[in-house]
C-alpha cells in the first residue's frame, strides 16, 4: 500500500519549516510506504529552499503551481499522487508523531472506508482574549477545531461531522473522481471555504464509509493575528459568500439551507436573503449597544450579521 500525503503552501517559508521538522518526526508506518507531495502554489519567497533543504529527510516531491487558489493547489497534488490513499494536512500545523501510521492502520482496518478525520486541536501563539475561551464552543469553526471524542470508530456522513482539511484522508479512487472547486477555497482574489467539504460531500454521496480516527491528530498554530473580532468578521463574511455561490450554482448544500434565488430581487440581492438579515443585524445592535462588553451576549448575532453580509455582497457583484 502507498500512501501518498499532500500539503499546499504559498509565502510561509517560515512556517513551512515547522511543519516539515514535524513530518521529519513522524514514525514509519506500518504495512505502507509513503511519499510526500508538497503542492508550491506560486510561491515568491524562500518556500522552494525550505522544501529542498527537507529533500534527504523525506520522500519529497516539490509540485509547482503558478495558478493561485488552494484548489487549484490541490487539484496539482491529486494528478501528481500516486498513493492508494490521500492523507491531507495543512501549512500551519505540528503533526503528531503517530498522525500517519494511525492513518495507516485505518487504512488496513477499514477496507470499506473512503473518508478519515482525525483531530484538530487549536494552539494559540498567545493567550487568547477571554471572550475567546468564554465562546470557544461557538467559534469552534472559525479555529477549525474539531474534535469527536476518543473512540475510533465509523461516523455518519452529515455535514457537521465531517473532517475539517487541516487533518483528513480519502481513498484515492474516489478522490480522483471529483475536482476541488477553484470558486471555493482561498486565493488570492477571494476568500471562500469549503472546498474540502463539498469534495467530501461528494465522495460521501457514492456511499462510502467515513471513519474517526482520534489517534491521528493535528495542533492547528493559531497567530495572534486571528485573536480579534476583525478576523471572526472576515471568517463569517466569507463563510456568506460560499454560502451565496452554492445556493447560486447548485452545489452540496455544505452551509445548510440554501438560498432561494429564484424569484424578485433588490440591487440584485434575493429579498428572501434580506428578510433573512434583518433580524441578526437588529439584534447585534441593540445587544451591543447595551451591554458592549458582554461579548457572550451579542457574539451569535454577530457572526450571522457578517455572514449575512458576505451573502449579500456576492450577489450584488454577480448582478
Amino acid at each position: 500500500m502507498l500512501i501518498s500525503v499532500i500539503m499546499c503552501t504559498r509565502n510561509r517559508a517560515r512556517q513551512l519549516r515547522h511543519v516539515l521538522d514535524s513530518f521529519v518526526a513522524l514514525r514509519a508506518p506500518e504495512g505502507a510506504t509513503w511519499e510526500m507531495i508538497v503542492v508550491d502554489n506560486g510561491s515568491t519567497d524562500e518556500t522552494s529552499a525550505v522544501i529542498e533543504a527537507f529533500a534527504d529527510r523525506l520522500p519529497l516531491r516539490r509540485v509547482w503551481q503558478p495558478v493561485a487558489g488552494l484548489s487549484n493547489a490541490r487539484n496539482a497534488g491529486v494528478a501528481a499522487a500516486k498513493g492508494d490513499y490521500i492523507c491531507w494536512t495543512d501549512d500551519d500545523v505540528e503533526l503528531d508523531p503517530d498522525w500517519l501510521a494511525a492513518y495507516a492502520r485505518a487504512f488496513q482496518r477499514y477496507p470499506d472506508g473512503t473518508i478519515f478525520g482525525g483531530i484538530v486541536e487549536p494552539v494559540y501563539e498567545i493567550e487568547p482574549p477571554a471572550w475567546m475561551v468564554e465562546n470557544s464552543g461557538m467559534l469552534a469553526v472559525a479555529f477549525a477545531k474539531r474534535d469527536h471524542g476518543a473512540i475510533e470508530g465509523q461516523l455518519p456522513t452529515e455535514q457537521d461531522l465531517l473532517p475539517f482539511g487541516a487533518n483528513f484522508a480519502v481513498r484515492a479512487a474516489e478522490q480522483r473522481k471529483f475536482l476541488y472547486d477553484a470558486n471555493l477555497g482561498v486565493s488570492p482574489n477571494q476568500k471562500r471555504l469549503g472546498e474540502e467539504s463539498a469534495v467530501l460531500m461528494a465522495i460521501a454521496a457514492l456511499g462510502g464509509s467515513y471513519y474517526w480516527i482520534p489517534s491521528s491528530r493535528v495542533r492547528h498554530l493559531i497567530p495572534a493575528s486571528r485573536m480579534s473580532l476583525e478576523y471572526i468578521e472576515v471568517y463569517y463574511h466569507s463563510s456568506g459568500e460560499t454560502w451565496a455561490y452554492l445556493s447560486e450554482n447548485d452545489g452540496f448544500p455544505i452551509m445548510g439551507q440554501a438560498i432561494p434565488t429564484e424569484g424578485a430581487r433588490i440591487f440584485g440581492v434575493p429579498i428572501w436573503l434580506w428578510c433573512r438579515s434583518l433580524r441578526p443585524a437588529v439584534a447585534y445592535k441593540i445587544k451591543k449597544t447595551l451591554k458592549p462588553r458582554a461579548v457572550h451576549w451579542w457574539l451569535w448575532n454577530f457572526t450571522q450579521k457578517c455572514k449575512m453580509r458576505g451573502a449579500r455582497d456576492y450577489f450584488r457583484r454577480a448582478e
